[in-house]
């Protein structure tokens, strides 16, 4: 239980630092065998917010894990190396969560992460909608729609939040 507990505290902290220096994060990563590394990424991304805004935790593990094995093959220039290393360490932890709140604890870092990617990059063919939960500590996500379907509280408050930003093609 203590190495669990330390595991987690260490994987949040290193999410955090590396949040903090993901602000301007251009993201110019390339993935082993694969042309739209943001799409790939934000294809997987929304499928978690949907599993995790279903209280889905099977689902939200089982994606969590395939984006896992994604981002850790990432290879990222030195000057975006703090945001990948959020991608990356943030993925490990929802992929070895043990339950629906670990994963939830970790997809707000990895949003953030996307966020910033998105913001500084902008975003693929399609709009992206930036949602935020006040009722969440930094509870800010992105969904491939504007029907918003909160991740962080799932049916117990499904629709607590607003759309904040359109982020790309509108």
């Amino acid at each position: 239980m203590k190495v669990r507990i330390f595991t987690i505290l260490v994987s949040i902290i290193a999410a955090t630092t590396g949040f903090a220096q993901c602000e301007h994060c251009a993201a110019r990563v390339q993935m082993e065998g694969s042309d739209s590394n943001s799409d790939v990424t934000l294809a997987a991304y929304f499928e978690i917010q949907r599993a995790l805004a279903n209280d889905d935790f099977k689902a939200s593990s089982t994606v969590a894990v395939a984006l896992h094995e994604k981002t850790s093959k990432m290879t990222c220039p030195i000057e975006d190396e703090a945001c990948c290393d959020t991608l990356k360490s943030s993925t490990l932890t929802m992929s070895e969560a043990s339950d629906i709140k670990g994963i939830r604890d970790a997809f707000k870092n990895l949003s953030n992460a996307l966020i910033a990617r998105l913001e500084t990059q902008g975003s693929s063919a399609s709009p992206v909608y930036k949602m935020h939960c006040p009722m969440t500590s930094g509870g800010t996500w992105l969904q491939d729609n504007p029907d918003l379907r909160n991740p962080y509280y799932g049916a117990v408050m499904i629709k607590c939040g607003m759309q904040q930003a359109v982020i790309g093609k509108q």
